[in-house]
């Protein structure tokens, strides 16, 4: 019961923490999937959890080398960790992790994408442009990480409750 309220913790904060930029909402996101594993809920084997080890490292670097006034901008952060929440989300319904990944990254492009059609956004990213996939990849690729090992979480939380 403790790890099931561990995890739980968790998974709220990896979402909340893809929203702001100063957290690194990876390490949160890694830590419920080494619980998952500790406390018996779901199948995260050692392949995976090394598999989630070295995303969660490239996203934290990519996140540290990246020049401190991008990493700590909010520009379209809430457009595109929204997408990737709800591509996460949706791709909960595939039961894969790759559906999740892919619909999480899908859902960063079309945040980023919809972004750019606003006022802010249009003078900004300037889509497509060399600067908007480079920011999308500095902001999306850390929230696909984070959010794919939640949902991947979260999955397996689902799958241990009860049938009602």
């Amino acid at each position: 019961m403790i790890y099931i309220v561990a995890v739980s913790m968790l998974i709220t904060l990896t979402a909340v923490a893809v929203f702001v930029p100063r957290l690194p909402a990876v390490l949160p996101g890694y830590a419920a999937m080494w619980l998952c594993r500790l406390g018996g809920i779901g199948i995260f084997g050692n392949d995976t959890l090394i598999f989630w080890g070295v995303a969660t490292l490239i996203a934290l670097g990519i996140t540290y080398t990246i020049p401190r006034n991008v990493a700590y901008s909010r520009v379209g952060v809430g457009f595109i960790s929204g997408g990737a929440l709800v591509g996460a989300v949706l791709g909960m319904l595939t039961n894969t992790m790759a559906g999740i990944i892919v619909c999480s990254a899908a859902g960063v492009l079309m945040g980023g994408i919809a972004y750019t059609r606003t006022p802010a956004g249009r003078e900004i990213m300037q889509f497509p442009s060399r600067r908007f996939f480079n920011y999308l990849g500095a902001k999306g690729l850390p929230s696909i990480v984070a959010l794919s090992m939640a949902a991947a979480c979260t999955v397996s939380l689902l799958a241990q409750a009860p049938n009602a």
